[in-house]
């Protein structure tokens, strides 16, 4: 028989043993995918490299340099010793070794603003991750939700297909004992036919929906999973819109990034007008010679100095400096509008997300609703025909209607489910906490 063919089909897609497969909920599966991620790992790479970047050059900024030179003459004239030329002689008494420290104390607030900048970019970075983590999450939920779906349909599908085929046997029965008619025999052997139609393509959706499931894992692509998806839509109540909005504003990685980008901007603005400026700097030096001769004796040994010196910066002609102060300030402005375009943005996601959230469990709702009647009418239809009260279109018709409202009902929960991700993504909360 064909129903057996297709349930055969269907099992030979189930792996060989039940310890063999791979059992997820949503939570889990939204952390193994971020673990699995490279995106998410090649952003978390660039934030460390960012985090490095700003301590080094908050440790160049505010620490002394140290360095130490050996000198000696081994062949030649010798500077120690009046240029008296000598052939190869290398004694520790005639080699030199100087220690210099070295500290700025200030330069323009040169030092300040790289600082700033570095640990800007840190930040950005920071919140690159955050995007990214948050992408990828999303991704995960929206991938679980639909092999959940695809699954549940599966099902239905299957149950659907059972109730043709037992309702063809009792056609086929009553036709030959003459209590149905050929037009009732030839709709319910469609019906039955179209509902193995049905079944075999809910299972290749489903196996579909399984390929990027493990995909996102880094798994086989046919690799099984077990699901333990959520059954209920969550609660009806639906969230305090003015207060996430606002928190959305705040925390969403977008609007953070591009605040940092605004003030970035504003840095390298300042930069720029220092960078045009008279630049007064301060530094302190020591210097220590030892095991050498002091040449000439004409320097203190060790000996040590503040520095103060003004000066106009390399390659000054009033209109290079003036125009690119220009620019930096014209940059600061686009930012500015970028942090405008962005907030526009947000405010539209976290209303069109609400809407969506609304709307799914409403249409959850009263698919639930429909669903039920839609069973009552199919069993008392179902009885009728038994009865022979009722001719195979009517029934059919109630089978249809039935079959739609529990796919419908299927897809109301789920869609419900994502939508859920879908607000919490619009409001900048984290995906996989």
């Amino acid at each position: 028989m064909r129903i057996g063919a297709i349930l055969l089909l269907f099992a030979a897609t189930l792996p060989a043993a039940a310890g063999e497969v791979s059992t997820f909920t949503a939570r889990g599966y939204v952390q193994s995918v971020l673990e699995a991620a490279p995106e998410v790992r090649q952003a978390a790479a660039q934030y460390a490299a960012a985090r490095a970047a700003w301590k080094s050059q908050t440790a160049s900024a505010w620490l002394p340099t140290v360095g130490f030179t050996g000198l000696a003459y081994p062949y030649g004239h010798d500077l120690g010793e009046n240029y008296r030329f000598q052939r190869w002689n290398l004694a520790r008494a005639d080699t030199g070794l100087t220690t210099s420290v070295n500290l700025n104390l200030f330069n323009s607030f040169a030092d300040y603003l790289k600082v700033r900048q570095a640990s800007l970019s840190r930040d950005s970075a920071e919140q690159g991750l955050a995007l990214s983590q948050q992408s990828r999450a999303f991704a995960a939920a929206r991938a679980f939700f639909d092999l959940g779906l695809k699954e549940r349909l599966v099902a239905v599908s299957a149950e659907n297909l059972r109730i043709q085929k037992d309702n063809y046997d009792l056609t086929l029965d009553r036709y030959q004992n003459g209590m149905r008619s050929l037009a009732d025999l030839l709709k319910s052997e469609t019906d039955w036919h179209s509902s193995e139609l049905n079944s075999a393509q809910a299972e290749a959706n489903r196996r579909q929906s399984l390929v990027q499931f493990n995909l996102l894992l880094g798994r086989p692509a046919d690799a099984p999973a077990a699901l333990e998806p959520e059954l209920d839509a969550g609660a009806t109540t639906l969230p305090q819109l003015g207060g996430d909005l606002d928190a959305a504003l705040s925390r969403r990685p977008e609007m953070v990034s591009a605040r940092l980008a605004l003030e970035t901007s504003e840095v390298a603005a300042t930069q720029a007008a220092r960078d045009g400026a008279p630049q007064l700097s301060l530094n302190a030096s020591y210097n220590r010679t030892d095991n050498g001769r002091n040449i000439g004796n004409l320097s203190p040994d060790p000996n040590y100095q503040l520095a103060l010196a003004l000066s106009l910066p390399s390659g000054f002609n009033a209109a290079s400096q003036w125009l690119n102060v220009s620019a930096a300030r014209s940059r600061t402005a686009a930012a500015r509008q970028s942090l405008e375009v962005n907030t526009r943005q947000v405010r539209s996601d976290v209303h069109s997300a609400f809407i969506a959230l609304e709307t799914a469990l409403t249409t959850y709702r009263i698919a639930t609703i429909t669903e039920d009647i839609a069973r009552r009418s199919f069993e008392l239809v179902n009885e009728q025909y038994k009865q022979n009260s009722a001719d195979a279109i009517r029934l059919s018709q109630a089978q249809l209607d039935f079959l739609s409202a529990r796919t419908s009902r299927a897809q109301a929960l789920f869609g419900a489910l994502v939508s859920r991700y879908q607000y919490r993504l619009a409001i900048g909360e984290p995906l996989w906490k």
